[in-house]
């Protein structure tokens, strides 16, 4: 299905009667077909539905339009569409994927391939981008075929491309594959909670309590039937209040502050007190206030303006706190990229398709990353990107080679629960996040509220994971694999070289003839 939609997409550019019709059909077509698979963010945002139906598809009219250019050009007519096709995907992709609008790095080309194991192992090479390009390259062979009058010796160049290309990325699959596991690094317990997306918005303090409670329950059960764990990992955002951070906590009770009747501390002394009952370390998601607080009041009532709100996660050891704080907010989910510096406009955008959300949460600075001591006495240092983060290639790169000692292990903890009845939602979420484990070698534990929670190996591959919308818990077994990928050495430099072809190309083609 993949291929098929990247040759019918390629033939329409080639046969279309100009670039205004063919530009309109591909908006009305992609369109439609964004607005099924985005349908789950009309829950989350009316109005943003639509405008990111329609930001999406304008990608497939620029490819369209971009590749009918080069293809109407004399000296670039000659190339073979399996070679000319990829190298124009991969520049638009890069640039959607993660540089405009700070980046929308879901549904790209080469996703779907990650549940073909043998073929998509290519991406420790190049990253996911080479397996995008194998989509279009495979799918300009099948189009070439689909022209009116199809130009043998191009058809038959752009077939054997295409069948190097798969039959490559196949034996090195095999290759991949074939290599023993590491060592277990230890046993993780994974909790998936079930509650809907409510708690970002109207989650009452009666309904954290009981919620609370029930995650308690749920992983004191979890420990027994599994007879222990290294490490209990809870979902993102699920430890309600404003964090760990002491100065705030004393700022707060100086003036006397409470929320919803509770004292600020009331959640932090509620997990440590749980975490040191069941003597086990906890990886938890939460809120985080830091920096100076500025209390303020109006006529009603006081209220507090801390300095810097992040999305967190905590580690929570018996001597000590570890926390690495979202370095890069979702855009148009945590944050409004650019928009935030008109606070006006902000606040009109806000009113009207994002009713209840602030969407002002901070970046949080570079850290080091979270050590957990495991019972043999080894240290065991994790990435741990939060939510959408797993999702960009480069940033997750970072995350887990960094400045300093390289991580063995990558934990994402995610709130799906955004995504409502849609499980297709979920499904590419963390089709997209499996993909890091081949980039750079790396296997992931990932804990999702209303799922998907499961683990995968360095080469991507499902091992096991938990039932969708259903809360429970599960064990984790990941195993060491401290091999160097190329991809980890040379980051984006794929896309990066396509961008700047098809930028050079066209700048050429300005004075290019075109065919008749």
């Amino acid at each position: 299905m993949s291929f098929l939609w990247a040759a019918l997409l390629i033939r329409a550019a080639i046969g279309a009667r100009n670039h205004w019709w063919l530009g309109l059909i591909c908006l009305i077509v992609f369109a439609a077909c964004w607005a099924w698979l985005l349908r789950w963010s009309m829950d989350v945002s009316t109005a943003g539905y639509p405008a990111m139906v329609i930001y999406s598809a304008i990608w497939m009219v620029l490819f369209a339009w971009l590749f009918r250019w080069f293809e109407d050009r004399k000296p670039f007519a000659r190339v073979p569409l399996a070679v000319l096709a990829p190298v124009i995907w991969i520049a638009l992709e890069y640039l959607r994927a993660e540089v405009v609008f700070g980046a929308w790095p879901w549904y790209l080309a080469g996703h779907p391939l990650i549940e073909w194991p043998l073929i998509c192992q290519v991406a420790d090479l190049g990253g996911v981008w080479v397996v995008s390009m194998l989509v279009l390259c495979i799918g300009g062979a099948i189009a070439e075929w689909m022209r009116r009058r199809p130009m043998i010796r191009h058809a038959a160049v752009s077939s054997i491309v295409a069948g190097c290309f798969l039959l490559l990325s196949i034996g090195w699959g095999l290759l991949a594959v074939s290599r023993e596991p590491g060592p277990v690094m230890g046993k993780f317990l994974l909790l998936q909670t079930n509650i809907p997306q409510d708690n970002k918005l109207r989650w009452s303090v009666e309904e954290q309590i009981e919620d609370l409670g029930s995650f308690m329950e749920l992983t004191a059960e979890g420990l027994r039937d599994f007879g222990g764990a290294d490490v209990v990992v809870w979902p993102e955002s699920m430890l309600p209040g404003i964090g760990f951070e002491s100065s705030v906590h004393e700022s707060l009770d100086a003036h006397g502050m409470t929320f919803g009747g509770l004292p600020p501390s009331f959640w932090r002394d509620a997990i440590l007190r749980f975490a040191e009952a069941t003597m086990t370390p906890m990886l938890i998601g939460t809120n985080t206030w830091a920096g100076n607080l500025e209390v303020k009041e109006d006529s009603t009532s006081s209220y507090v303006d801390p300095q810097w709100q992040y999305n967190s996660v905590v580690l929570l050891e018996p001597e000590a706190v570890q926390q690495y704080h979202k370095v890069f907010p979702t855009p148009f989910g945590e944050r409004l990229p650019w928009i935030d510096a008109w606070p006006w406009l902000r606040e009109q955008l806000l009113s009207l398709g994002a009713r209840g959300l602030r969407l002002q949460l901070d970046a949080g600075p570079r850290m080091d990353p979270i050590e957990i001591s495991l019972e043999d006495g080894s240290v065991l240092p994790m990435a741990t990107p939060i939510c959408f983060e797993a999702t960009v290639p480069s940033l997750t790169r970072d995350l887990v080679l960094g400045d300093g000692i390289p991580t063995d292990l990558i934990i994402n903890i995610s709130n799906d629960g955004w995504f409502g009845d849609v499980d297709g939602g979920r499904l590419i979420h963390a089709q997209s996040a499996r993909f890091r484990c081949i980039e750079l070698g790396r296997p992931m534990l990932r804990c999702a509220n209303t799922g998907q929670t499961g683990w995968f190996d360095s080469r991507g591959r499902l091992v096991a994971s938990l039932p969708l919308q259903e809360a429970g818990t599960m064990i984790a077994e990941p195993r060491l694999d401290s091999r160097r990928t190329l991809y980890g050495i040379v980051g984006n430099l794929l896309p990066v070289a396509c961008l700047v072809l098809v930028i050079v190309c066209f700048l050429l083609s300005l004075g290019a003839k075109r065919l008749k």
